[in-house]
């Protein structure tokens, strides 16, 4: 692979994770309750996967379809309930404490596969998931309240979501992304309708959920995974991290979203962990490469 191509993928991975960071600042400037927001985001992104898809692909739709097994919708119904809970979470903590404790993800990930898959945690993960749970501690100490415990713990399920999405994609390897991304906006909506409470929602709220389904979920995805073809995961775990610390900067400049200083120390520790396991993961690969 030649250095321009690597090059441009980093900057695939790191433009991804600057479109998925601006969730928090949005949900800041809206009215709408998280059924309302999770809805309308899951049109623009039905829009954005399903045009994808239609226009890239190679086999009928009846026979895609026919090709997601069992597993296969499991990992779309938990796709979209990872969206569902991290909306949810942005509406009862502070949006450093949500994506803090999201960043826990490829964590979670390694602990599900070990149970599910047999992998072998490494030494350097299971210190990695000593240190972000220390993190998490400290974080958790910052909103002892029913709001903020309730917020926590929807940012809590929705990293268990998705960790085990992760999961699941390692015995999908031939699942065709786009699609199943698509199916979970469609499955989002209809999930939402009977939580919403009803369809008033202003103009300027569904403009801003329409362009957080194409640009945020659909266009950061994208974008990511792009750029995760050419990149080692290890180093895509770094580089995606670039949305937990923008995140909480967006609410903070453009909010007036001070965090605690307890949950800027804990996001730092849970963090720390994560940069180590990933750096750690990257040497692995090397010694791996280099024996072969």
């Amino acid at each position: 692979m030649s250095t321009s191509i690597y090059h441009k993928s980093v900057l695939f991975v790191l433009l991804g994770a600057l479109c998925l960071s601006f969730l928090g600042i949005a949900d800041r400037n809206m009215t709408a309750n998280g059924p309302q927001i999770a809805m309308v985001r899951s049109i623009g992104q039905m829009a954005f996967f399903g045009i994808l898809f239609f226009g890239s692909k190679t086999k009928p739709v009846k026979a895609e379809l026919k090709s997601l097994s069992g597993r296969g919708w499991l990992a779309i119904f938990l796709m979209a309930l990872s969206g569902f809970f991290l909306i949810m979470a942005l509406q009862y903590t502070y949006v450093a404490n949500a994506v803090f404790i999201i960043s826990l993800t490829p964590l979670i990930a390694a602990s599900l596969a070990w149970i599910f898959l047999k992998e072998r945690i490494s030494r350097s993960t299971a210190i990695a998931m000593i240190i972000a749970i220390i993190g998490v501690g400290l974080i958790f100490g910052t909103n002892l309240n029913p709001a903020g415990i309730t917020g926590m713990a929807f940012a809590i399920f929705m990293t268990i979501a998705y960790a085990s999405v992760i999961v699941l994609m390692r015995v999908l390897p031939d699942a065709n992304v786009i699609l199943m991304s698509a199916l979970s906006g469609f499955l989002t909506f209809v999930l939402m309708l009977p939580l919403i409470g009803d369809f008033d929602i202003t103009t300027k709220d569904w403009i801003i959920c329409l362009s957080l389904g194409v640009f945020q979920v659909g266009l950061g995805t994208v974008l990511v995974m792009s750029g995760a073809k050419h990149v080692p995961s290890a180093q895509v775990s770094i580089l995606a991290l670039l949305e937990v610390v923008l995140s909480p900067i967006w609410v903070w400049v453009f909010a007036n979203e001070i965090p605690p200083l307890l949950t800027l120390l804990g996001g730092s520790v849970v963090l720390l962990g994560v940069i180590y396991q990933a750096l750690n993961g990257t040497e692995n690969s090397r010694t791996e490469t280099t024996k072969v």
